[in-house]
């Protein structure tokens, strides 16, 4: 893609390009179309279903609360869903100006990663456009808890991470951290997969009306014991990363009451092998493509959230066990704290940043 060492320019795709496929949630299949964008445009989707459009930008400001997803509201009580492994890959993909066009209500989740988007991006092409980009510079430590977790934002000259997660029954700790840049993200954390955990799924079959039917009570005990047996957390040599509590802020009520869904929503119906990663007992059924593929599947996520913030964020973010309700807080949090951050327009080597500015953050 001719990636730059440093994007110090907005960039755009080169064509349109579009891929189809059911959702992870609602089952039902979407047709997604990337298209080039001007300079200042931002991400943002169109969105066409059952006779109706609307166009919203990938912003907090629209961000709304869905079930193990990040969605955006797309007006009439409608939303789009898990939109996180797309922008993950635009984000890691240094694009910054893009048209999503969506006929459904979902994004496809393909094969459970964000790779067939970066490959997607790839054969799209990169094109740099005459526009300084800006990038959300973390000044001072800034953390937000919640949820069995924390997400914190550090100064560093680069994107970095270290998440860590250590509440996957059978996994023990699990914790990946480097650089997010296009070639690490493609290598180390595009491939990684959506999870879920067998044993509660085959814990929840075992409840239902005909599992009481077909089986006695007798065999639905000991099965249920058994999908106990291999979760015991292993002991290994890794630690999960450290909370700051001097760096801690709290989460406003009208950001709380934001976090938690009200609706009844559909919910993993298009969860199939091949879709998603099944984890029972510290494995992954049918192989995993990582050893920690978990957590860089956190990250993948993170990434994506994080790009709702309408900027790169230049700047080391510290988690463990962060959600995507989480990183909304966090990042609507972060607005309210000016003083932790600043936007500097990138300029070319040799030249002073251009200015910063402090409006507009997560709205465009």
């Amino acid at each position: 893609m001719g990636f730059e060492s440093v994007a110090w320019r907005e960039a755009t795709l080169g064509r349109s390009v579009s891929a189809r496929g059911p959702g992870l949630h609602t089952g039902r299949a979407a047709r997604v179309t990337l298209a080039p964008a001007p300079a200042g445009h931002g991400i943002r989707f169109a969105v066409r279903c059952a006779g109706t459009s609307a166009e919203v930008p990938a912003g907090t400001a629209d961000w709304v609360a869905s079930r193990m997803s990040t969605a955006l509201a797309v007006g009439e009580g409608r939303k789009l869903r898990t939109i996180e492994h797309l922008m993950a890959g635009l984000a890691a993909s240094r694009i910054d100006n893009a048209a999503v066009t969506v006929e459904g209500t979902e994004i496809p989740i393909l094969d459970g990663s964000a790779a067939r988007w970066c490959a997607l991006i790839d054969a799209a092409g990169r094109v740099p456009q005459d526009r300084p980009r800006q990038v959300l510079r973390i000044r001072a430590p800034f953390q937000v808890d919640g949820m069995h977790g924390f997400l914190r934002a550090e100064p560093a000259d680069a994107f970095e991470v270290d998440v860590s997660t250590d509440r996957l029954p059978g996994f023990g700790v699990l914790r990946w951290s480097g650089p997010i840049d296009p070639a690490t993200f493609r290598a180390e954390i595009a491939p990684s997969r959506s999870f879920g955990n067998a044993s509660l799924i085959w814990r929840t079959l075992l409840k239902t009306r005909l599992a009481r039917t077909l089986l006695p009570a007798s065999t639905r005990e000991t099965l249920w014991a058994r999908s106990f047996e291999s979760q015991t957390v292993r002991a290994d040599d890794l630690v999960p990363t450290v909370t700051r509590p001097e760096c801690r802020r709290s989460i406003c009520p009208e950001t709380e009451e934001r976090m938690h869904p009200r609706d009844r929503e559909p919910l993993l119906r298009g969860a199939r092998p091949g879709r998603v990663a099944i984890l029972l007992g510290g494995r992954v059924l049918g192989g995993a493509r990582f050893p920690d593929e978990p957590v860089r599947h956190k990250i993948l996520d993170l990434v994506g959230d994080l790009a709702l913030a309408g900027r790169p964020i230049l700047g080391r973010i510290v988690a463990n066990c962060p959600t995507h309700a989480l990183t909304f807080a966090f990042l609507t949090e972060l607005m309210r704290h000016p003083e932790c951050w600043e936007v500097v327009s990138l300029a070319e080597p040799g030249h002073e940043a251009v200015g910063t500015d402090r409006e507009g953050i997560g709205t465009t």
